[in-house]
């Protein structure tokens, strides 16, 4: 090890520093003040640490501490899950508690959703999960893919699109502009818009001002959930799979 290497674990342990503590510290700031405005300098002095202290613990760049941070929230996703439960009650419970669990931590959702830097191999654990539920249902090679992918890019971005942060609006200016354009709607132009507006305004995805923190989404996760796990019965079926559980 060099004598650099040495003098800065040196360091860390002077102050007590690990990578947990790293990560929980990291996470907080991305709680309070959103992950566009995360940076490794202010991390490092809020634990009171040179950046090169923190890429000891986490590794050489900010993309191996969004991996740590990403690990860190999927970690709790399989815990509790049952080994009897049928393939379909198993994917419903692994998403469920994704969702969950980023809505504990919104300002993290692009790191599991958008972002390719950090939603790679430190997800292991419920990937594997996955595949096992999808192999159970009967999904084999090229098919396995094409299923993994539909629902992880289904779920997966409909959490990232429901947290989707709105811009800085201290005045709120942007969410009046937003309220009047919205009423604005031609409806000669677009009639089933504006005829769906007086109830769903500020509640689907695109034509609001708030968020899944603000608005809930429940119903439209749940419904998306019943949607893929009964297509992905039904694409296992043409397939010729016998089915293994019923939903």
């Amino acid at each position: 090890m060099s004598t650099k290497k040495i003098q800065q674990k040196g360091r860390a342990a002077a102050v007590g520093l690990n990578r947990e503590k790293v990560v929980a510290a990291a996470l907080q700031l991305i709680d309070e003040n959103g992950l566009a405005a995360f940076s490794l300098r202010e991390l490092s002095r809020r634990l009171k640490v040179s950046t090169a202290v923190i890429y000891w613990h986490v590794g050489g760049k900010q993309e191996d501490l969004f991996a740590e941070i990403s690990a860190y929230i999927t970690r709790e996703i399989t815990q509790n899950l049952e080994d009897k439960q049928i393939w379909q009650t198993r994917i419903r419970s692994i998403f469920q508690r994704y969702r969950e669990l980023l809505h504990q931590h919104p300002n993290v959702s692009p790191l599991l959703g958008a972002q390719m830097k950090s939603n790679g191999v430190a997800n292991l654990i419920w990937i594997e999960s996955i595949f096992c539920a999808l192999d159970e249902a009967g999904f084999k090679g090229d098919d396995l893919r094409d299923a993994f992918n539909a629902l992880i890019g289904g779920l997966a971005g409909f959490v990232t699109m429901e947290l989707a942060p709105s811009p800085k609006d201290t005045n709120h200016q942007w969410r009046d502009s937003q309220i009047e354009r919205v009423t604005q709607i031609d409806v000669e132009q677009f009639p089933y818009t504006y005829a769906a507006i007086p109830k769903l305004s500020n509640q689907i995805f695109v034509l609001r001002w708030q968020n899944g923190v603000d608005v809930s989404y429940d119903s439209s996760f749940e419904t998306l959930l019943d949607l893929l796990i009964e297509g992905l019965e039904y694409r296992a079926s043409k397939l010729g799979v016998s089915d293994k559980g019923d939903s």
